[in-house]
């Protein structure tokens, strides 16, 4: 019958935040005999993970094996679905880390393995998220199981739904824990994850539990993590290491964790298959055992509010533009004229703005603006581009040469040119321009951490410490960069789960340098760009924002922005919201609704995108409330202005998102001892552009009711807060979503943008039920209503008892059917 061995008492265990590197593990190779055959690990370019471990690359998989005297081989997916490769002779043990997802052209292949006896170490739910390519990319093609014990399944078990609890680690019998796991090992103290069902697996198959997961309301746990050793007659003799989610959470602890765990599993595996003996198996798990633990980020910091160097803004300011520019088209420029034009347009920026950089027809209107205003007298088209660096000769000193063979070496030649006035270029580029080349980055370093731990040592000090920015590689002829080289603002870039693989990238050690940069700099300080390049390619947005955040570090999203350095030199003091249309009269039976639009945390929306919506034949045909970034006033005031001028009368503008930038309010200054007070210095930014700007309004991102009362009394100016990107799971209700704290108003958001532009109105009618009169925070997702006509659609399609309003009409009308009178 299936086994499961019994649980034994429940050990705690704390979290500690910690990062781990693969070079802390002392290489044990030679102690080991020549093993027969490898160890296979799945490496498919471009192949989508869900769940699972995501803190280990595959691609990296194989340092770690070698580095306890393993050998592996990297196979793809065509290498997967070639006759006889795969097979248990020559790889008795296959890695997959890809989590729920598998490609699905290579189920028969990997069915055949298993069936012949072949190891299977992997992670998440495995086996039920078949993928496919269509054309360079992989792609879903559904929920599909192919984890039962059937002609068309894996037999590697399902997964059971568990309440929060404690996870632990388990005993074999009387015996230590079969992965030789110690109390040494950090867990979760709590989680929320699937586990595996043993009652999805045969009844010959044994379930060895590693780590088991301890319902506070159950005495026995259910495996969160272990090994199966089938008996049964579809996979007799198979091992497979089922690793689920233990360790998917981000961070340094869940790689260190997912480290052990698949190492000591492979181990395992090779030694019950007889291709390692027990000494060399326990002897990879003494050495599993002396590996260093993470250590920790810097925390308790000190909280030293530092005025800016370049005067009383959030960002620097330009001088203002020379009264005629000289225009480069740069349209047909290869990707490192491109760079180096933009290196040069910084650094002339530095006495005066003189070079306009024109890429597409969007960067001539916005120059036609400026002229149109006043900003500029006029321009002069250049004809041949590269006369500018003739014309320019006193403003660099010479050329830096990244390294091409070292990913993001390019970030490193930038934060170098910024302190020594360099043109980053390629040494033939260079050559054709006359700029001598001065520093040479070609192999001078081995990985990217190296290089940033190098120029932060030698160019810390003369690196701005108000001033920082995400800058992925792959965008840098956008020319978002140039702004950041003018002020000698520190640039960086953190791989993620694809980039990861790249020439000399480490993305925990990395992490930690960049930590390290960031605890150095000034609380409070704005951090440019974006942490996403695309899918797999950085960060992410989420994670990015929240490693800023804690650092106190708010994003301005201007990693698609050209010409900053030109448009920032700008000076609009005076700012008044569009006049509003007289508001409706409070009716106790209607449903009152402003529609407050994101995206305005992003500046680069502000270029192009949200022109559609002001020069649609429909606007101001609904009162809509565009949530814009307030230091758009700082970097292009003139682009605002455009669209404070074009507004309709029932147009409003509000802080977007969450202040004075973009941060996750919840753990922003995490790391200092003080958090109070770095709050309070972020919303004493964001209180002077309010009111800067004509703004009475704001939008969180997430936030409890003790951070909305913050803002509440640090923000007095504020007529309400139109709270949330979308409505998040816990606020049910119009009760839960509508309410006062310190006597403001609050609009939780009730709708979201996962039903489409169709459920927009079913969601506020969920909300609302049966309350009369109703007020709701309307959020409109600007990339699912990317049309005016979408959202006049459900204006039209409206409720005859629901009314459209403005965020000002909302909360005066919120005040007046509480007897509080109107906000003026």
């Amino acid at each position: 019958m299936r086994r499961c061995r019994r649980q034994w008492h429940c050990r705690k265990a704390g979290i500690v935040v910690l990062t781990v590197l693969a070079t802390s593990l002392p290489a044990i190779g030679q102690s080991l005999r020549p093993m027969e055959g490898s160890v296979a690990v799945m490496v498919e370019p471009g192949m989508l993970q869900y769940g699972g471990f995501g803190e280990i690359l595959p691609a990296r998989v194989g340092k770690l094996l070698e580095r306890v005297g393993l050998p592996s081989r990297n196979l793809d997916v065509g290498d997967l679905t070639t006759p006889d490769l795969l097979n248990p002779r020559d790889f008795p043990v296959l890695v997959m880390l890809s989590g729920n997802a598998f490609p699905e052209p290579a189920l028969t292949a990997l069915q055949r393995y298993h069936r012949a006896g072949g190891c299977l170490v992997l992670c998440g739910v495995p086996f039920c998220h078949p993928c496919s390519r269509k054309g360079d990319r992989w792609e879903s093609t559904g929920h599909r199981n192919h984890f039962h014990h059937d002609d068309n399944g894996m037999g590697t078990g399902g997964f059971t739904r568990i309440a929060d609890g404690t996870v632990r680690i388990e005993h074999y019998g009387f015996q230590s824990n079969v992965l030789g796991l110690g109390d040494r090992i950090d867990l979760p103290r709590t989680a929320h994850i699937q586990c595996l069902d043993p009652a999805t697996l045969h009844a010959k198959d044994e379930v060895i539990p590693i780590i088991g997961f301890f319902r506070d309301s159950a005495r026995d746990a259910v495996p969160a993590a272990a090994i199966i050793r089938h008996g049964c007659k579809h996979f007799n003799g198979a091992i497979d290491a089922w690793l689920g989610q233990i360790a998917s959470a981000p961070g340094e602890q869940s790689h260190y964790l997912a480290t052990q765990l698949l190492t000591r599993s492979v181990a395992l595996c090779l030694h019950e298959k007889g291709r390692i003996t027990r000494d060399e198996r326990d002897a990879i798990f003494t050495m599993m055992d002396a590996a260093a633990k993470p250590s920790p980020l810097p925390s308790g910091l000190t909280y030293v509010p530092l005025p800016r160097p370049w005067g009383d803004t959030y960002l620097p300011k330009s001088p203002p533009p020379r009264r005629r520019l000289l225009v480069v088209d740069a349209s047909e420029c290869a990707r490192e004229e491109r760079i180096a034009l933009w290196c040069l347009q910084a650094l002339t920026s530095r006495t005066q703005p003189r070079l306009w950089i024109d890429i597409t027809p969007e960067d001539r209107f916005w120059l036609d603006w400026h002229m149109e205003k006043g900003h500029i007298d006029g321009f002069d088209p250049v004809d041949d581009w590269r006369s500018v660096f003739a014309t320019f000769r006193t403003a660099y000193s010479g050329a830096i040469v990244p390294d091409p063979d070292l990913y993001r070496s390019d970030l490193l030649a930038l934060n170098m040119a910024a302190c020594e006035d360099l043109v980053v270029t390629t040494r033939e580029l260079a050559h054709t321009l006359d700029i001598p080349v001065k520093i040479d980055l070609r192999g001078r370093f081995e990985t990217y951490a190296e290089g940033m731990e190098w120029v932060w040592a030698t160019y810390g000090s003369r690196l701005s410490r108000h001033l920082c920015g995400y800058h992925c590689s792959q965008r840098l002829d956008v020319g978002a960069f140039a702004y950041a080289l003018q002020w000698r603002g520190t640039v960086f870039w953190l791989a993620g789960s694809i980039d990861g693989a790249e020439p000399g990238a480490d993305i925990h050690r990395e992490k930690h340098v960049l930590a390290r940069i960031m605890s150095e700099l000034a609380p409070n300080t704005p951090i440019l760009g974006f942490p996403s390049g695309g899918e797999g390619i950085g960060p992410g947005e989420p994670a990015g924002v929240a490693f800023a955040s804690t650092y106190a570090k708010a994003l301005v999203c201007n990693d698609l922005l050209r010409n900053t350095c030109v448009t920032s030199g700008v000076r609009i003091e005076q700012w008044e919201q569009p006049p509003q249309s007289k508001p409706p009269e409070l009716e106790r039976d209607k449903i009152y609704i402003a529609l407050a639009l994101s995206d305005g945390d992003n500046q680069n929306t502000w270029r192009a995108f949200m022109g559609r919506y002001f020069e649609h034949p429909a606007h101001g045909s609904v009162p809509v409330a565009y949530g814009m970034g307030p230091p758009i006033v700082d970097i292009q005031p003139a682009i605002a202005r455009w669209y404070f001028e074009h507004a309709a009368p029932d147009t409003e503008f509000f802080a977007d998102v969450s202040g004075i930038a973009y941060t996750k309010p919840g753990v922003y200054g995490a790391a200092y001892t003080d958090r109070a007070a770095v709050l309070d210095g972020f919303l004493d930014w964001t209180g002077r552009y309010l009111e800067k700007m004509d703004m009475h309004t704001l939008r969180t991102v997430h936030g409890d009711d003790a951070l909305l009362t913050r803002y509440a009394e640090r923000l007095p100016g504020m007529h309400s807060i139109v709270a949330d990107m979308g409505c998040y799971s816990g606020y049910k209700g119009i009760e839960n979503l509508t309410y006062t704290l310190n006597g403001m108003p609050v609009f939780r958001a009730a709708t979201t943008w996962r039903n489409g532009k169709d459920g927009f109105l079913p969601e506020i009618r969920e909300h609302v039920g049966t309350v009369r009169p109703a007020f709701v925070n309307g959020f409109l997702h600007c990339w699912t209503f990317d049309d005016l006509a979408k959202i006049h659609e459900i204006h039209a399609t409206r409720d005859p008892d629901m009314v459209f309003v403005t965020p000002t009409q909302l909360a005066g009308l919120y005040r007046a059917a509480h007897g509080k009178g109107w906000v003026q």
